[in-house]
């Protein structure tokens, strides 16, 4: 066995217990949604980040560098640029609002601000997001199923299977 599987299989085994011990903290949605609206704003910068990245950041980005060159340096940093404005200028604002209406999430918050049309607009953010969670996820998957098949020999679709759990 490889140090990089070693390194992979306790990757997953400290997932899974931050998993397990973060399961036992969580009393309602907001705990699991928001932690509870405790943490620093960096870490939940970076949390929100990490979730945004993904495949993209690991597969996409590093592809486009090598078949444009450098030129996608532009790319990186308007991505940085971008984020910089948003946690700086929007985050914050839109934690202070989503606190005071109580709203867990940016649907929810929506809905809110506008109660005369709060169910039509929860239907249409719930197809909205499911629309485009889908090919997101799939997206999700198949980088995952790359990744493993290029760093450990594992077939792509076993990949993607190991990637969805």
């Amino acid at each position: 066995m490889d140090y990089t599987f070693l390194g992979f299989l306790f990757y997953l085994f400290l997932v899974l217990v931050v998993g397990v011990f973060t399961y036992r903290r969580n009393k309602d949605h907001s705990d699991y949604f928001l932690a509870g609206r405790k943490l620093n704003p960096w870490i939940v910068a970076f949390s929100e980040r990490a979730s945004g990245e993904s495949a993209w950041l690991i597969l996409g980005l590093p592809g486009a560098a090598m078949a444009s060159g450098l030129i996608e340096v532009w790319t990186a940093l308007g991505c940085v640029l971008g984020i910089i404005f948003y946690w700086s200028f929007i985050g914050k604002d839109l934690r202070e609002k989503t606190e005071r209406s109580g709203s867990i999430t940016i649907s929810d918050f929506v809905a809110k601000s506008f109660p005369e049309n709060e169910t039509l607009l929860r239907l249409a953010s719930s197809v909205i997001i499911l629309f485009f969670f889908t090919f997101y996820l799939a997206a999700q998957f198949n980088g995952a199923g790359k990744v493993l098949e290029v760093t450990f020999g594992i077939p792509a679709s076993s990949g993607m299977i190991i990637g969805a759990r």
